[in-house]
């Protein structure tokens, strides 16, 4: 039998989501939360060793400590959240594009907490992170069995972009979100699975789109042609209301509900036909030299994005296919990653898909199921984490390639 075979312990298909694939003592939870702190922890003792020795080459510089390394977290959006949190949304007419739990959540932090709104922001988004590596394994663990959820942890916090999941930014506190209301969704716990979307929208605008996973998924649990409306259906409803809050508070206090939209215009973002700024992203290769960091910056967005969409593809033919009762995390990848190829930021195609591309959950479950070959495994880990870190140095050294 060939070595990339699905191990031993993913489930074979026609098992149910639900049925457990080892002893009845296994508590799933309780194995999610285990290898959630060791991962976070693995994975910060990395931040702060490749942070601090980024600084050996500043010659005459001081040396740095905690304080200055968490300030060099903080570039890019990260400081823009930080002052939401300080000030609110009236600093500028761009401002309104940074959508607000992740400031209010830093702003509540910094009541309670010393050191000010960027501790605030490290402690959110670690916790966050934390939380959203434990309800990934989780949902892994429900679809494939424990093996694979722990690869698939393994693999998005050693994602080249994984950094961001623990720095001052909101990406692990959408993913949080996003992948808690697919589980709940998932387990037909339909007002949870709204009320998780509704804050996801509250976060980041492609929170909307969990609306269609979901559906397929309720319309699979209910029938395709049901018979009578059941009333957790208003659950999907829910998941608007994060925007739909928003814009009522930008109506209030910045004078249109579009405010959020109008501030887009302010960074250049601008939305294309399906696949067309992938398109020109492509393009923008052949402006300038191979080394020029524009170029760089193409060759990273659009080629993590089309790695993804063959994983993603691999999701739905081969020997790593997904069952057809899990073709809500397909339905979510796919809008996930068809509107990452839809968007142009400031001129430059597709800015920051290579880091957006992580929130295409099923890429690291079929990952994970391929990771049962050892060469696989180590093959992903290796070059995930070098290149993890490489990146990190780059981010903390200003450049654009990564924001």
């Amino acid at each position: 039998m060939s070595s990339l075979m699905i191990d031993r312990t993913e489930r074979p298909a026609g098992t149910p989501a639900g049925a457990p694939d080892v002893a009845p003592a296994h508590r799933p939870w309780r194995s999610a939360f285990l290898a959630s702190l060791s991962i976070w922890a693995a994975t910060t003792v990395l931040h702060l060793a490749v942070s601090a020795l980024a600084w050996l080459p500043r010659k005459g510089g001081p040396a740095p400590d905690l304080w200055m390394i968490a300030l060099s977290w903080n570039g890019w959006d990260a400081g823009h959240y930080v002052r939401i949190a300080e000030s609110g949304y009236h600093l500028g007419p761009g401002f309104p594009a940074f959508f607000p739990l992740y400031p209010l959540l830093i702003n509540v932090i910094d009541a309670v907490l010393p050191g000010g709104p960027l501790v605030s922001a490290l402690v959110v988004a670690n916790a966050a992170a934390f939380g959203a590596l434990a309800v990934l394994y989780r949902l892994a663990d429900h679809e494939f069995g424990p093996r694979v959820a722990q690869r698939a942890a393994w693999y998005l916090a050693a994602f080249p972009m994984g950094f961001f999941l623990f720095i001052g930014y909101n990406e692990s506190l959408f993913l949080l979100l996003a992948v808690g209301a697919l589980y709940a969704g998932r387990r037909g716990h339909w007002w949870l699975a709204g009320m998780l979307g509704a804050l996801s929208s509250a976060t980041r605008l492609f929170g909307l789109l969990l609306m269609a996973p979901l559906a397929v998924e309720y319309l699979r649990q209910v029938g395709w042609r049901p018979r009578r409306i059941r009333p957790d259906v208003l659950g999907l409803a829910l998941v608007p209301l994060g925007v739909v809050s928003y814009s009522i508070y930008c109506m209030v206090e910045l004078g249109s509900p579009l405010a959020f939209s109008i501030a887009q215009n302010e960074w250049g973002r601008r939305y294309t036909i399906p696949g067309e700024a992938w398109l020109i992203a492509i393009g923008q290769m052949d402006e300038r030299g191979l080394m020029e960091p524009a170029t760089l910056a193409a060759i990273l967005d659009a080629g993590t994005t089309l790695i993804a969409v063959v994983l993603l593809i691999l999701c739905v033919v081969g020997p790593f296919k997904f069952r057809r009762d899990q073709m809500y995390l397909v339905v979510q990848g796919g809008l996930t990653l068809l509107m990452l190829m839809s968007t142009e930021v400031g001129g430059r195609a597709m800015q920051s898909a290579a880091r957006y591309a992580m929130e295409a959950v099923a890429i690291f479950f079929v990952l994970g199921r391929m990771g049962a070959n050892q060469v696989v495994d180590r093959s992903v880990l290796v070059i995930g984490v070098g290149l993890h870190a490489v990146f990190l140095v780059v981010f903390m050294a200003g450049s654009f390639l990564v924001a």
